[in-house]
């Protein structure tokens, strides 16, 4: 450093320290997510189906998404602490383990699985009046979770296939429900898997404090496309989770029968959707409510499970909207299954 520079150094450290902080804190993510609100969107941008393509639809049937933001900048985050819409939070559990990049591979196959669902749930139900439909579909293993102590960690990706492991007694086990009985003996087992690129296996240890392998399988119902009737088509998209589930039914089910269940209104709500028509719980309650009063629905069914749950969907939609001074009566309509759905829209008269 030279005398000059020396001689100037303490103004000059005053002057890059502010603009450091201030790249900081546009650049640093730290460990939250940040829900806002976000839009709709309508499910025939995501599903067609080959079926009926003369019937007019009046009305329009839409998922409704929000924005989520993982790991925020220290900027971002400010902003939305000061922002009566959105809501912040702390990532927890496994997902704070998990790179955006993962969160998102999460995201997706949640979204393609939900897809299955609501076109298994809709077909199904459509095929009770009309015997031209049909559905096929199997059963399919893959790799929902796993944990940093796995080994082999970065071999094993969110919606490989689980095909068996070699157990004790050299047993093959197919049945993934079945693995920790047939693990027993060792620390070290062979697991079977199946990615895009082809069959694969990995040597899987225990971990020595947990006594697990470290990954989490879901079984899952996949369409078979070519034994199903008619086709449908999935489109890509950028929204991902299983939120839309409930919704894809519906409109999957408007597209297969001849009456049009949306009568000319404007459908929109939330929710999973479960192989047996049953409706479970989503996140961003608040949001996708706003979301849904700014999109001025007739329509927004919310999940309705348990009314002494504190946590249940539409208790926190009614809180939402006390909170933010909507009206909900006549447009949010709770529901806990399809069923509950179809009925509603059936007994509206809107003549």
């Amino acid at each position: 450093m030279n005398e000059l520079t020396e001689k100037f150094w303490p103004f000059i450290r005053l002057l890059i320290l502010p603009y450091l902080f201030f790249i900081f804190i546009l650049v640093y993510p730290i460990n939250y997510y940040i829900d806002a609100p976000g839009g709709i969107a309508e499910v025939e941008s995501l599903i067609t189906v080959d079926y009926n393509q003369d019937k007019e639809i009046e009305g329009s049937i839409s998922s409704t998404y929000i924005m989520a933001i993982n790991r925020p900048t220290f900027f971002q985050f400010m902003i939305s602490v000061f922002s009566d819409y959105n809501y912040a939070n702390v990532i927890t559990g496994s997902y704070a383990d998990y790179s955006n990049e993962e969160i998102n591979q999460i995201s997706y196959l949640d979204k393609a699985t939900s897809v299955d669902a609501a076109v298994i749930v809709a077909y199904q139900e459509a095929s009770k009046t009309n015997s031209e439909i049909i559905i096929d579909y199997y059963e399919k293993v893959m790799v929902f979770g796993k944990a940093t102590y796995l080994s082999f960690y970065d071999d094993i990706a969110f919606g490989d296939e689980f095909l068996y492991m070699i157990g004790d007694n050299d047993e093959v086990v197919e049945d993934y429900t079945q693995i920790v009985a047939h693990t027993v003996l060792y620390d070290t087992y062979e697991f079977f898997f199946r990615n895009s690129e082809g069959n694969y296996f990995l040597l899987l240890t225990k971990n020595s404090e947990t006594g697990k392998f470290g990954i989490t399988l879901k079984k899952y119902y996949i369409v078979d496309r070519e034994n199903t009737y008619p086709h449908f088509t999935e489109k890509e998209s950028n929204i991902g989770g299983p939120s839309g589930g409930l919704l894809q039914t519906l409109s999957v089910y408007n597209m297969l029968v001849e009456e049009d269940i949306t009568k000319g209104l404007k459908i929109a709500g939330t929710g999973t959707i479960n192989y047996n028509g049953s409706v479970g719980y989503i996140g961003g309650t608040e949001q996708k409510i706003i979301t849904a009063y700014i999109n001025k629905v007739d329509i927004f069914f919310i999940p309705f499970l348990n009314e002494d749950y504190y946590y249940d969907n539409y208790m926190e939609a009614l809180r939402a909207c006390e909170k933010h001074g909507i009206d909900p009566s006549g447009w949010l309509v709770p529901v806990a299954t399809f069923a509950d759905a179809l009925a509603y829209l059936e007994g509206l008269d809107v003549s």
